[in-house]
């Protein structure tokens, strides 16, 4: 029986309830982008399900607007829009007189975070409280019976009055993001408008869709995510397999989210006669959750009992089946609510009062799970990012880290005054990430360099990648705090804005593409007819020395002005141009990219048409290109249309750049280059040294990292090919990840970025993934240091 606060306890609660009400706005959309009312939507062209009647897009909203209007249960809300400009939908759905109150539960969701030890005193006392239950419907487009499973829940729910009804409705505040993926749907792909698998991007967050997702969970933190895919037969109704990503507090996760999914099993035997598994208490290996990309497992740091349901049926079935798992959830919620928000604010408190993990109890523990010692995890005190130079090559990517956590809810503080970490002095303003914090576990996923998995005996990933660390990706030094300093710090909202500065005062001045915003200005300025230069060479000017690959620009006190205030650029003045730079121009560019290559490309600013395989064996001719771009294509892909273009092409002069595996095969088909490759059998992230005299390096540090994905390490290099990059020399280059021999390979010391500067038809390759989906954006500077390089 639990202990019934006093009353003086219940006045000071309520009372920070009315605080946290006034300043928490409850969850709804951006304005609609057009005049037109959101539910007045035009038809298009679609692709519906070939298997079943399933709803177009366009039928949605008028569907959801005749609910809205006919039950006082529903809201609905526009929270965005998707890659292709297609509205997306969240539903709010309870009993009626909770729906004027929404705010009031926002606010005791956010006591949970506030001080969860009071919140947990709360549950037995608050009497009339609601728990938020997050369903996504659809996120890969031609899975489509979740989108119509998903409107007939919110039909039964807006309109029925059963006792379950009745029951769910007082348990829980529903919310339903109708079609996750609307261009997907349209189109009659698994990829939204952007060629994006949208359930890979939620630790990256590169897609308007995975961002409107992320707002309606960091506004209400569900405490059960529901993700209805196809297709598994039987059915697939997470939890997963191991290995199990050592930043979720596992055993609070798995009480409740085995016992919902037998719960959902049961109900879907009962409705439809359909059988299930559960990859946890079913399978060894094979449907892991280790990569924070996926929906529910991103919710798991936000303390959702996230679960992945795969319906076995294209047709109706799939519908029935959907429908049925969630009503078997949603009756599972209403009854066991309070256990379930109990144990899901205790993954909050461990993280405000820095308690250690708790490994699953072994009832609950498989016979098979060989990888428990992976699950717990010994978090630091804290991690240290300065603000700019000298730890930082400029001030923009470190500013981006902390935007984007403050954007996922972790707590970030600046401190006050200076202090001293093991012996490095660290300036006021500089960020501190505190541990001891709720949502301790998506700061360290975020954070953390990352496990090396290497040599871990049987060790099975679904979908790669087994590391993701934003500050090594994502180019930011980050110093870790591994006990806790007596420091002064303050909490921010967002990060100091990135700040430029000038050196001197001319007509001329030089700078590096130290940052993706130094190079999207060069690109705006190269678009808008500034006239810019490339140093291909090594220049003294002055009391200055420039490295090759410095950046030029002719620029009036005004340019330079908003190249510093609002580019934040770091500008040097020269006395003169130096002899030999090399006018820069927008260059004509065919890509044949993934789409994360393509969404880099585009980030970066550079203009280019799409020349893939389809395109290529369609008849478009690579004449009339300055460079094409690949990471997609071989001749192994390409009919003889496409084979003569491309051979046409790197015949000729034009040049070309190629990424990872496919990028250098098709060089060495054509025989562009001289060099043999072994591949990385696995992904990890790698250190890499950059040569700095070698323009291709221009920005870096020395001393760099990289992502590599099944892909090439150079060797045995012809005459004339130079190195940018190296495998780093020492004995421990793999920082974290999955690469199984590393250790016993000879890949330390050896070309990973090469490129033939000699002629007028360049040649670069680049050996390490810089384009996997869109992640490594640091890495992807490199794109531009080549595009620029290929007008030497």
């Amino acid at each position: 029986m639990s202990r019934k606060p006093p009353i003086r306890l219940l006045i000071l609660t309520l009372f920070t309830l009315t605080l946290i009400l006034l300043a928490t706005p409850t969850i709804a959309g951006p304005p609609p982008h057009a005049q037109t009312p959101w539910w007045d939507v035009t038809p298009e062209p679609e692709n519906p399900s070939s298997h079943y009647d399933s709803i177009l897009y366009s039928e949605i909203a008028p569907r959801l607007h005749e609910i809205e209007r006919n039950s006082n249960r529903v809201r609905v809300d526009v929270i965005g829009q998707s890659a292709g400009g297609r509205d997306l939908y969240l539903v709010t759905l309870s009993a009626p007189e909770a729906m004027g109150r929404l705010g009031r539960y926002q606010a005791i969701r956010k006591l949970m975070l506030e001080d969860p030890e009071r919140a947990q005193e709360l549950i037995a006392t608050l009497g009339d409280f609601k728990v938020p239950v997050f369903i996504n419907g659809s996120i890969h487009g031609n899975e489509y019976p979740g989108v119509d499973a998903a409107i007939r829940l919110i039909e039964t729910l807006a309109y029925e009055d059963t006792p379950e009804v009745r029951a769910i409705l007082d348990s829980v505040i529903l919310l339903v993001n109708v079609v996750q993926n609307p261009d997907g749907r349209v189109l009659g792909t698994r990829a939204n408008a952007n060629g994006f698998d949208i359930n890979r991007d939620f630790i990256t967050q590169s897609q308007p869709e995975t961002r409107a997702t992320v707002r309606v969970m960091t506004g209400w933190n569900p405490m059960v995510i529901l993700d209805l895919h196809g297709f598994v037969n039987p059915m697939l109704i997470e939890p997963c397999t191991p290995p199990h990503n050592p930043n979720y507090e596992y055993d609070l996760y798995i009480r409740w989210a085995l016992a919902e999914a037998e719960a959902m099993e049961a109900e879907l035997l009962a409705q439809t006669g359909f059988l299930a598994q559960i990859p946890y208490r079913d399978d060894p290996l094979g449907w892991d959750d280790w990569p924070p990309t996926y929906t529910p497992m991103y919710g798991m740091y936000h303390g959702g009992y996230g679960h992945t349901l795969e319906t076995p049926y294209r047709d109706e079935r799939g519908v029935d089946a959907h429908y049925a798992a969630v009503w078997g959830a949603l009756k599972f919620v209403s009854t066991n609510r309070e256990g379930m928000i109990y144990d899901q604010i205790e993954i909050f408190r461990r993280g405000f009062l820095g308690l250690l993990q708790q490994p699953i109890p072994p009832e609950l523990l498989p016979a098979y799970d060989q990888y428990q010692e992976l699950m717990i995890q010994e978090f630091p005190a804290a991690y240290v990012i300065p603000p700019g130079p000298p730890w930082q090559t400029s001030t923009h990517q470190p500013a981006r880290l902390v935007d984007f956590l403050r954007f996922n809810d972790v707590r970030v503080e600046q401190a006050t005054g200076p202090f001293t970490l093991d012996g490095t002095t660290y300036p006021a303003g500089t960020y501190v990430v505190w541990l001891t914090q709720p949502k301790r576990g998506l700061a360290n996923t975020i954070l953390d360099d990352g496990l090396d998995l290497s040599a871990i005996p049987g060790l099975y990933f679904y979908s790669p990648p087994s590391v993701w660390s934003h500050p090594y990706l994502w180019g930011v030094y980050v110093a870790e705090m591994t006990d806790p300093l007596p420091l002064t710090t303050r909490a921010i909202g967002s990060a100091t804005p990135p700040q430029g500065s000038v050196e001197g005062n001319t007509t001329t001045y030089a700078y590096y593409p130290t940052s993706i915003a130094a190079v999207q200005a060069t690109n705006r300025l190269l678009a808008t007819g500034h006239a810019l230069f490339r140093a291909p060479d090594t220049f003294v000017d002055g009391n200055h020395t420039f490295a090759p690959g410095a950046l030029i620009i002719p620029a009036d006190p005004a340019l330079v002005n908003a190249l510093v205030h609002e580019d934040a650029l770091d500008l040097v003045a020269l006395d003169a141009l130096p002899a030999g730079a090399v006018p820069l121009r927008q260059q004509h560019i065919a890509a044949a990219l993934d789409p994360g290559g393509r969404y880099l490309l585009d980030r970066l600013g550079f203009p280019f048409d799409v020349a893939g395989a389809a395109e290529l064996n369609q008849g478009a001719s690579l004449a009339g290109y300055d460079l094409f771009l690949n990471n997609t294509v071989t001749l192994d892909t390409l009919n003889h249309r496409g084979d003569t273009a491309v051979l046409d092409f790197l015949a000729g002069s034009g040049d070309y750049l190629g990424l990872g595996s496919p990028g250098a095969l098709l060089a060495d088909q054509a025989g562009r280059l001289t060099f043999t490759t072994q591949l990385v059998p696995g992904n990890a992230i790698i250190r890499v040294d950059y040569n700095p005299g070698d323009g291709l390096a221009a920005g870096f540090l020395p001393a760099g990292y990289a992502f590599v994905d099944e892909t090439p390490i150079f060797a045995d290099l012809g005459p004339g090919v130079a190195v940018a990059a190296t495998v780093d020399t020492g004995p421990d280059f793999l920082l974290s990840g999955f690469w199984p021999g590393w250790q016993e390979s000879d890949a330390a010391g050896q070309p990973i970025l090469i490129h033939n500067p000699a002629g007028d038809a360049d040649t670069t390759l680049v050996g390490f993934d810089i384009t996997f989906r869109g992640h490594p954006e640091d890495s992807a500077r490199l794109l531009a240091n080549a595009i620029y390089a290929a007008l030497d």
